[in-house]
Parts: structure tokens; C-alpha cells; sequence
């Protein structure tokens, strides 16, 4: 009884998890201590990503898969060498953080029986399209500098930008935002930073009106 219940909160719970994130991000500094609570942030999403896509074998197989390798490669080149802003970890958490976003992305389009934890769920998507662009960007930032360019100083910031400005950028797009402070410079960078707009805009009005639909429409069939 309590398994069945804990599952019925897997999207809640991945949902804090990236929230917690989203608040913590900004002041997590560039020394070890926030590197650690950075990477400790990004294990707990593992985590959380995991066990939301358990109920299906092979989504569950391919999210330890997927897991492992960025965990793996973050404890490796960031908490043992050392070593902020490697493509390595980037591109791997990337690839967890797409994973995870569209195996709990067709699970949501797909149910029919609306429950508030699948609700949840399309928020934890809405917000892990965020992170896979924020994270995307910084993987394309670190491998060619200069795909992204500051019109403003920001805070703290001493040299190219990082990951909590590339996220903040994304989460700008992402809502088409747009002040303007952070611009797409070079062509693959403008690409994706395109997909994000359109993603954020098809996102919103279609999928979470479809969801909320079917949810307020078995709300009232139950009275």
C-alpha cells in the first residue's frame, strides 16, 4: 500500500526536485562549496527522474543507464578533478534531462485517467524543457565560446557566461520573456535557442490545456 502510494507521487517528486533547483541555482557560487551543492542539486534530480519513469522497464532501464553516465561523470572531472564546465558533464546531463523530459512527456499526453500527480507532471516538464535548454546552452557555450553573448555585467560573473546565466536565459525563452540581456550569437545557437521559443509557446497551449480539460471534465462526471 505505501509502494502504491509513493508511486502516486513519482511526478511530485520530481517536480520539488526541480523546483528546489530552480531556487537553490542562483546561489550555488563557483567555489567548491557551491560546486558541491550544484552537483548534489543535479544527483537529487537523478534521483527523482529515476523513479519517476520506474513503472515501465525499458524507460527505467534507460534512465539508470542514462543516470549512471552523468552522475558518473560528474563525480569523476567535477567533485575529483577538480574541474567546472566540462562538455563531458554537460552533454550527459543533457542527455539524462532529455530523457527524462519526454519519457514523463508521452506518459502525461498519453493517460486518460487524470489524476493530480499527472498534473504535476506537466509542470515538471514544462520545467525540465527549461533545464534541457539551460543545460543544452551551456554545452554549446563551453564548446564554443562566444555562441551567447551578455549586453549587461552580471552579478558576480568574471569571464564567459555559465550555467546559472545560460539557465536563466533559457527559462527567459522558454516563457518568450525575452529581455533581451542574453542574446544567441553564432547560428547553432540561435537554432536551439528557436526550438526552445516554439517548444514554450505549443507547450502551454496545447498540452497543459488538453490535460486540464480532461482533469476539470472527471472533476465534474464525479459529483
Amino acid at each position: 500500500m505505501q509502494d502504491h502510494v509513493r508511486s502516486e507521487f513519482r511526478f511530485t517528486q520530481l517536480l520539488v526536485a526541480t523546483v528546489l533547483l530552480m531556487i537553490g541555482y542562483p546561489y550555488f557560487s563557483d567555489d567548491s562549496v557551491g560546486a558541491f551543492l550544484g552537483g548534489m542539486s543535479s544527483l537529487i534530480i537523478c534521483c527523482a527522474g529515476v523513479y519517476a519513469v520506474h513503472t515501465t522497464r525499458w524507460r527505467f532501464a534507460a534512465a539508470i543507464v542514462f543516470a549512471l553516465f552523468a552522475a558518473g561523470s560528474l563525480t569523476v572531472i567535477d567533485f575529483v578533478q577538480g574541474v567546472r564546465g566540462h562538455p563531458l558533464v554537460e552533454f550527459s546531463f543533457f542527455l539524462f534531462y532529455s530523457f527524462i523530459t519526454l519519457a514523463v512527456f508521452l506518459e502525461v499526453i498519453q493517460t486518460i485517467d487524470i489524476k493530480r500527480d499527472t498534473i504535476f507532471g506537466t509542470v515538471a516538464v514544462y520545467l525540465l524543457v527549461g533545464l534541457t535548454f539551460g543545460t543544452l546552452y551551456d554545452f554549446v557555450e563551453t564548446i564554443s565560446p562566444g555562441s551567447f553573448h551578455a549586453h549587461v555585467v552580471f552579478a558576480g560573473v568574471d569571464g564567459g557566461l555559465g550555467f546559472r546565466q545560460l539557465l536563466y536565459f533559457s527559462f527567459m525563452t522558454l516563457t518568450t520573456v525575452g529581455y533581451g540581456d542574453i542574446t544567441a550569437v553564432t547560428a547553432p545557437a540561435q537554432s536551439v535557442v528557436a526550438i526552445e521559443g516554439v517548444i514554450g509557446v505549443l507547450y502551454v497551449a496545447v498540452l497543459v490545456a488538453r490535460i486540464v480539460g480532461i482533469y476539470s471534465a472527471k472533476r465534474e462526471s464525479d459529483f
